[in-house]
């Protein structure tokens, strides 16, 4: 009975976050394979810190920390690894999505301008503009304080603006900045 009832738990946060999970990676690792094998391995660790019977109070922004960390463990075996591998390598994208160059260079330019600014405001963005995750939940991923998080999402913006702006030519005015 038990254990049916923590199966069925897994699979709701499995079905609820592993696409969430799996951009949150690929975000930071740039390959494919890479972040679903990252994935993969974060979901056992979740499976087998449940199996124990722990009572995790945030399930999410633990699942989300133990990715993190096994992400920065890659990168701590690899030394070298190149971010670049994402434009190299592509992607697997469903054929029938039809989205104008326009949109797409735009998109591709946000997103290089995003991995330009500091880590510690790139990932409080990223969280908050792109998962659409709430001041207290990226807080407690990051273990810092909601005002904190808040200065952070301010801040990153505000330096991402500026800098897909400077990139796409436009004259910034001074009260935006």
């Amino acid at each position: 009975m038990k254990d049916k009832a923590l199966e069925e738990k897994f699979l709701a946060l499995y079905d609820g976050q592993v696409d969430t999970l799996f951009r949150f990676v690929f975000f930071r690792v740039s390959d494919h394979e890479l972040a679903k094998d990252i994935v993969q391995e974060a979901f056992l660790k979740m499976w087998q810190t449940l199996d124990t019977g722990r009572t995790i109070e945030n399930e999410r922004a633990f699942l989300f920390r133990i990715a993190g960390n096994l992400v920065i463990d890659r990168y701590r075996k690899a030394k070298e690894y190149s971010l670049d591998s994402l434009a190299e390598e592509g992607f697997d994208a469903p054929d029938d999505i039809e989205i104008p160059i326009e949109t797409k260079i735009d998109v591709d330019t946000a997103m290089e301008k995003l991995q330009s600014i500091p880590e510690k405001y790139r990932e409080a963005v990223w969280l908050r503009a792109v998962e659409e995750w709430s001041v207290k939940d990226i807080a407690e991923l990051l273990e810092e304080t909601e005002n904190v998080i808040s200065v952070r999402i301010h801040r990153g913006l505000k330096l991402w603006r500026v800098l897909v702006k400077e990139s796409s030519g436009k004259k910034i005015p001074p009260q935006t900045l």
